[in-house]
């Protein structure tokens, strides 16, 4: 039922075209019977009246130039032609010639026919009445015309009892032009209003494919691109509201993490904090071994430089992470770079008799910010020898990779693993493997994340791993960096 509506709405102005068709075919049907059955007889009349008339013009012109015998031809021809009867008369109005018999000297045999006198030729009834003179080469005459219109009369009454036969014949061709002219025309309407609707849900599985040069051409190519466009215009709004989908969700993971990471600031400052003010309310009142100032001033200072030292990472973080940030690029030897930390970090390898080798080729160089990249690869250096055993060692490898365009650091500190689950962790900002937060045994659990904020700002990439030997921290760097 509801595909039968949906063609009745389909269709319905291909039944508008159909009735108004019909409609107007059989209004011109209906026009062209009443103007035959009224103005035919009229028109033809005056048609048969000009021809008789013209004739008699024709053959008064010529007989002025023949004898009356060589005339009798021309009026027996217009007798044949125009279906009229025709004769002559002498003043005495005796017939002298009819084309039915023929009257000769003083022998023939009179026929007198009263007729009227010569005038202009009437229409009197549904007839013609014309007597006109006429002069030849040897005499003058009166000719006497005259012809019936009654055949026209009958032609008017067949037209009347031919009317049902005309009326069907009419409404089947009418009836039948109308539904096939309505369904030629309308066809394509109906294809190319489809194909509007498909459209118009949203559906660009299928092109409007109408092979036409004309105005519906036109239409349906101007559709398929208006299709086209649309479709286009959509993927590329699909992909814009995702790209902003995802901008969204990482605005909300990154301001989730910062709030994580000031709350995280907080209570790291607030223990120091509260230690200090235990410390300084024992001295100020005197209380028990707070009476000792000298040594609980150094714990405070000592606290105070732990502090500092956790502001400065915070800020060097924050510089990272602000848009006005720039990278100081520039040409930085590697091995010079390398020789330089572990020249620094040589005194607390020594404190723990660790040896440090390096296998560092002399020409390696990358376009990069040497304050960030030292800051990074000393850290990596830094927390290898401190989180070493006594006597181990910490490998550093360069390897060159020309073929993928990077530079490879590892960096390996032997005699020690880290469980996976830290592993997964370990970059997370104060994560700390060992869990007292002691400062003695570890940092403030920001040096790997600001490992990973300066390494993700050189598109550097990085990983760490369990080896046979130890630890082993991966360092890609590009040779050059935009």
């Amino acid at each position: 039922m509801n595909n039968i509506l949906k063609l009745l709405k389909m269709k319905r102005i291909t039944y508008k075209l159909f009735i108004i068709t019909s409609l107007i075919l059989l209004a011109f049907a209906v026009m062209i019977y009443l103007t035959l059955y009224f103005f035919l007889p009229t028109f033809h009349e005056q048609y048969k009246t000009n021809q008789l008339q013209s004739g008699i013009e024709e053959i008064i012109d010529k007989s002025k130039n023949l004898t009356f015998r060589d005339a009798i031809s021309l009026f027996d021809e217009y007798s044949k032609q125009n279906n009229a009867f025709i004769y002559l008369q002498d003043k005495e109005e005796t017939i002298v010639y009819s084309p039915s018999f023929f009257v000769q000297g003083d022998t023939q045999s009179k026929v007198i026919a009263k007729t009227s006198p010569a005038k202009s030729p009437e229409i009197l009834g549904n007839s013609f009445n014309a007597t006109m003179p006429i002069q030849f080469k040897d005499g003058n005459l009166v000719l006497v015309v005259f012809a019936t219109f009654q055949p026209i009369d009958e032609a008017s009454q067949v037209l009347v009892r031919f009317l049902p036969y005309i009326s069907i014949i009419v409404v089947v061709i009418g009836l039948g032009s109308a539904y096939f002219y309505s369904r030629f025309i309308t066809k394509p309407l109906i294809y190319i209003n489809e194909g509007a609707q498909k459209l118009a849900n949203l559906d660009f599985s299928k092109k409007i494919q109408l092979h036409s040069t004309d105005e519906l051409g036109e239409l349906s190519n101007s559709l398929n691109d208006m299709s086209k466009n649309l479709q286009q215009t959509m993927l590329e709004l699909q992909k814009a509201n995702e790209q902003l989908k995802s901008d969204i969700e990482k605005e909300r993971a990154i301001e989730i993490k910062r709030r994580e990471f000031f709350t995280t600031v907080a209570h790291e400052l607030k223990t120091p904090l509260t230690v200090m003010k235990g410390y300084l309310e024992g001295m100020i009142y005197n209380i028990g071994p707070y009476q000792n100032r000298d040594q609980y001033l150094e714990k405070n200072h000592k606290i105070i430089e732990e502090m500092e030292l956790l502001v400065r990472e915070i800020l060097s973080m924050s510089k990272l992470e602000q848009d006005t940030f720039k990278l100081k690029l520039g040409e930085v030897k590697l091995l010079e770079l390398i020789d330089t930390m572990t020249k620094d970090l040589g005194f607390f390898a020594s404190q723990k008799n660790i040896t440090i080798i390096k296998q560092i080729a002399p020409h390696l160089s990358v376009r990069t910010d040497r304050d960030l990249l030292e800051k990074a690869l000393k850290n990596i250096i830094h927390n290898a020898i401190m989180y070493s055993p006594q006597g181990e060692t910490v490998y550093i490898e360069l390897t060159e990779h020309p073929n993928q365009n990077t530079i490879q650091i590892q960096v390996i500190n032997t005699g020690v693993k880290i469980k996976e689950e830290d592993i997964q962790q370990i970059f997370e900002p104060f994560y700390r493997i060992e869990k007292s937060r002691n400062r003695n045994t570890g940092g403030s659990g920001l040096g790997l994340y600001i490992v990973r904020q300066i390494f993700d700002s050189l598109s550097i990439t990085y990983s760490m791993n369990n080896t046979d030997q130890g630890i082993q921290f991966t360092v890609t760097i590009p040779f050059s960096i935009k």
